[in-house]
Formats: structure tokens, sequence, C-alpha cells
């Protein structure tokens, strides 16, 4: 693909992953003007609307979306070879130390970190499974994968993907209380996130399961996984982890819950040393294509 084509798919990523030129434009370094010109450019030469532009951001047309996955599938490829030859001209060695909640590290990381370090034997990986967010900008670790967006300046970032999400539980469970009706939830059971913890479905889940309770609350996806298999209650959990568990079913409910994309961030200076630069790129492509696969 020639170049120029693979910038502008870049600028049509941006948009449909933040929804806004302004959003889109900082994740790019550019203008927001620069992003609407490249987009507006970008649909003529193709004869075909990409978006649809609203009061409160753009949406994806049907022609975008199909250009949108084969973006995603370019940009994953673009993104292994960066990998490939960094690491290859670099002869990674030395440490890199990769940070993520304790359900990444467990569901998406430690099933692509193996083919990493059997193509550079003399790298080395600490990957360290944490609910609080360590601080890259003090260099607490080179490379940290979140659901929402790093807020430091000197943060190098880019989302991998979608985080989508699902309402599960098992089949005793919903043996013994049935499916919950929609924006009802009556007579069932939630379990919930400590006040305090991140958890993106908190609001949706109030929206769709208003009358559910919420008797017990962790902080911890892989505890909140135990209980719902366990048949405690109804747990919200990423595709990629319900999915994959034996033993739990996805309950189809609307609303549809949340997507929010999921962020790989690096220190601008680390991202200079070829070590941190090659596994970032490496995990970026990875995360990405488990994600899709969910």
């Amino acid at each position: 693909m020639p170049a120029r084509s693979w910038d502008d798919l870049r600028f049509v990523l941006a948009v449909a992953r933040r929804r806004t030129l302004s959003a889109a434009a900082i994740d790019l370094g550019v203008t927001q003007p620069t992003v609407g010109r490249r987009v507006t450019a970008f649909e003529r030469r193709l004869g075909s609307a990409l978006f649809v532009r609203r009061p409160d951001g753009f949406d994806v047309t049907d022609a975008g979306r199909q250009l949108v996955a084969h973006a995603e599938r370019i940009e994953r490829d673009v993104l292994e070879v960066e990998a490939r030859v960094v690491g290859r001209d670099a002869g990674l060695r030395g440490v890199v130390r990769v940070t993520a909640s304790e359900w990444l590290c467990t569901s998406v990381l430690s099933r692509v970190v193996g083919e990493l370090l059997a193509r550079h034997p003399q790298l080395e990986l600490e990957l360290i499974a944490d609910q609080r967010h360590l601080n890259l900008a003090r260099r607490e670790a080179d490379v940290a994968l979140r659901p929402r967006r790093f807020d430091h300046d000197a943060i190098v970032q880019r989302s991998v993907g979608k985080l989508e999400l699902g309402l599960y539980a098992s089949a005793r469970y919903l043996a013994a209380r049935g499916t919950p009706r929609a924006r009802d939830g009556s007579g069932h059971v939630v379990v919930g996130m400590l006040e305090g913890v991140g958890d993106l479905a908190r609001d949706w889940l109030a929206l769709a399961l208003p009358h559910a309770t919420t008797p017990i609350r962790t902080n911890g996806r892989d505890a909140m996984v135990t209980l719902a298999h366990e048949g405690v209650g109804l747990a919200c959990l990423a595709r990629v982890v319900g999915d994959r568990t034996v033993g739990l079913r996805r309950v189809v409910i609307e609303p549809e819950p949340p997507a929010p994309p999921l962020w790989l961030g690096v220190h601008r200076d680390a991202r200079a040393t070829p070590r941190v630069r090659a596994v970032a790129s490496y995990l970026a492509a990875a995360v990405a294509e488990q994600l899709a696969a969910s």
C-alpha cells in the first residue's frame, strides 16, 4: 500500500476511535483543521462518506466501518513489522517493565509474550499485574496498558482496540434466577467493584439492571470471574475474558454494554530505547489481535 494511503487511514482510524476532530488531532500530533481536511479529502477521493457528522461527534457509516476494519488489520501489520525491524537491528537485550491490571496480564498478555521472548532470548520482561496505575512519568514502568487515556504530556499513547464488555453468569445461576429483564434486574444479584476502583461498567449496570442488588463487591476482575463461575451473581467482564471462561454464559441485554478503547502508553524518553520501543510495538499489535478475536 502506498505510504500516502496508509497515512490517510491513520487519520480515519483516529477519528473513528475518538469521535471528534480535536481528540483525534491530539492523538496524531497535528491540528484539528488538518484532521478535518485530510478526512474530507480522503472521502472525496473514495467517493464515499466515511462518517456522519453529528453535534456530539463523528459516527462511522457502513462504508466507514468496512474501511476501519481494513485499516486496523493494516495497523497491526505495520506494528508487527516495526517490532521485528527494531528488534532485529537492536539485538534486543535487557529488562522491560510492563504493567497492566491483573486480568489483562492473565487473560491477554500471558497469551502473547511467549512468542516475543522466543524471538529475543536475551530480552527480560517484568510483567507487573497491579490494579494501581503505576506512573510512567516517574518511570515506575516502561510500558502500560489501561482502559483510559493517559493524562501526562510526556506519555506517547495509542489505542490498541476496543475493550468489548459483556454480562456473564453461570448455568447454575441462570437456572435458579432466569435471564434478567432489560432495564429492570429485579431478583438478580450483580457482583460489583469496590468504590474507588475504576469500573467501566458501573454506569451501564445502573442503567441496564437498576433493580438488581449488589451484596458483594471486589477490587479485582479475577475474583469477579470466580464469583460469577460459582453462581454468586452476574458479572460484567471484558469479552476477551468472559468468552474464554468455561462455565460462563454471556447474557445479551439492552442497552448494549460500553466498548471503551484500550490504551498502550510509553514514556517519550523510554520509547527511544530500542528494546522498549520494540516491546511496545509488538504488544500493541498482539493485544489488538487478541481483542479483535474476542
